[in-house]
């Protein structure tokens, strides 16, 4: 299932100033049973959850699926999206819906919480995929034959020799192999040690990123094996047709060159993994959409459009968002409902935005409500914090952006965009074709100044 925080649990709607903080705390994603979720299916523009059930080759009316038609086609797919646009929280509900008998046996590897974000490759990924997974049979007494056991045993045995060899030859740390664990236990055992290393020096984890690249073709076959095999299981059990990952929290690899490297220069080796999966997508690589969809699907996941082009404010969207604001702190908290409509219009349709904003107000406030004179504040103080960093090359980009939006024209973007749109200076919606400033950076004396 998704592997929401149990963090969520302790988070609770406010009704006194002092738990508003907490409330508005956007660092802890929430799932679809939570009274935080707000669904704003329908509010996306060109996205919508059947074309990603139709991607997972799952029949949008029944959530079912169909395995005979798709014994040697498994989906992969990218959604991407940008920072806050609430792939998380959709992704739980979606992993809800289709962890069933029918559907899938759904496995959410957060990379945040499992990996190191400063210093990953796919391999750690991978072996991430299989821990997880293995957790995840033995809390639902799953087990697998012999002797699909011991040949993926045998394998990993082999690999971890020439690791500890390589290792010694340096005079370095050596993984050393326990004993006494048996069936899935023992191979769990494997997985986790290995990826404790490879969250260690530096160094070991090269060797054994190294090792397990060079012998990735016989590895990927090994885990093809066994990942088939848990299938029949899953089916022998009536808990799921077939497994599906979900590789959530990408955009928080610490480098754009780290996650570029996972993401496009390891697709070959991310195709060769026979298992239906999802990728959450950074959104600067975007711009290389065109070379991963020739192989793969990708799909958008933009933000929510509180306005149109033209300034004209989305009704449907309002109330949506004042649905999201309502769960987590009480209208007797604000001075009056106007002051909640301004924080949602500056948010521009990012949910993380407005919890951001909702979080500065919240500085600014009295002990007894919050008030439109705190939320300007709040909203003065991230305007200058968003925009002292932008430079007047790209404040030229913003003016050009600004005018064609006032016009009803689409703006032509290059690379030199990626940074604006990933900082969240920028925002898309529907499928890219919708571009505006993040209203809180409009408020900026340097915005006016170079943009007006």
């Amino acid at each position: 299932m998704m592997d929401i925080s149990r963090e969520s649990e302790y988070y609770k709607k406010a009704t006194r100033m002092e738990e508003v903080d907490n409330a508005v705390r956007f660092d802890v994603p929430v799932d679809d049973k939570h009274p935080f979720f707000t669904d704003f299916s329908h509010l996306r523009g060109t996205f919508e959850e059947r074309v990603l059930f139709r991607a997972l080759n799952i029949n949008p009316k029944d959530l079912t699926y169909n395995r005979a038609n798709n014994i040697y086609n498994k989906s992969l797919v990218f959604l991407a999206g940008m920072r806050g646009s609430g792939k998380t929280t959709e992704l739980a509900k979606i992993s809800a819906k289709l962890h069933n008998p029918d559907a899938f046996f759904c496995i959410t590897c957060n990379l945040d919480t499992g990996l190191d974000t400063n210093d990953m490759e796919y391999m750690d990924i991978l072996v991430f995929q299989v821990e997880r997974l293995l957790t995840e049979l033995k809390d639902c007494s799953i087990d697998a034959d012999e002797d699909i056991l011991q040949s993926l045993e045998n394998w990993f045995s082999e690999k971890v020799t020439e690791v500890n060899s390589a290792i010694k030859r340096e005079g370095g740390f050596e993984m050393e192999v326990s004993a006494g664990a048996s069936g899935l236990l023992r191979i769990l055992g494997f997985t986790s040690r290995i990826k404790a290393n490879l969250q260690g020096s530096k160094e070991n984890a090269t060797k054994i990123r190294t090792v397990f690249r060079t012998n990735f073709t016989d590895f990927s076959r090994k885990l093809n094996e066994f990942f088939e095999h848990v299938n029949m299981k899953l089916r022998e059990k009536h808990l799921a047709q077939e497994i599906l990952f979900i590789i959530d929290g990408m955009e928080k690899v610490a480098t754009s060159d780290l996650r570029k490297k996972i993401v496009v220069d390891e697709n070959d080796r991310i195709r060769q993994i026979k298992a239906n999966t999802i990728f959450t997508l950074p959104i600067e690589l975007m711009a290389e959409t065109q070379r991963i969809a020739q192989m793969n699907t990708v799909l958008a996941f933009p933000f929510i459009k509180v306005r149109e082009k033209d300034g004209s404010v989305i009704q449907s969207a309002m109330e949506k968002f004042r649905e999201f604001v309502a769960k987590r702190i009480d209208a007797a908290l604000f001075d009056m409902p106007e002051t909640i409509d301004q924080a949602i219009l500056y948010s521009g349709g990012s949910p993380r935005e407005l919890l951001r904003i909702l979080e500065y107000a919240n500085l600014h406030a009295s002990d007894e409500q919050i008030t439109r004179e705190a939320l300007e504040k709040g909203l003065k103080k991230m305007a200058a914090q968003t925009a002292q960093y932008i430079t007047v090359e790209d404040f030229l980009k913003l003016k050009m952006l600004s005018e064609d939006n006032k016009q009803g024209l689409e703006t032509a973007v290059d690379a030199s965009w990626q940074a604006l749109i990933e900082q969240n200076i920028v925002f898309e919606y529907n499928d890219g074709t919708y571009k505006r400033v993040n209203p809180v950076v409009e408020l900026s004396g340097l915005y006016k100044r170079y943009v007006g």
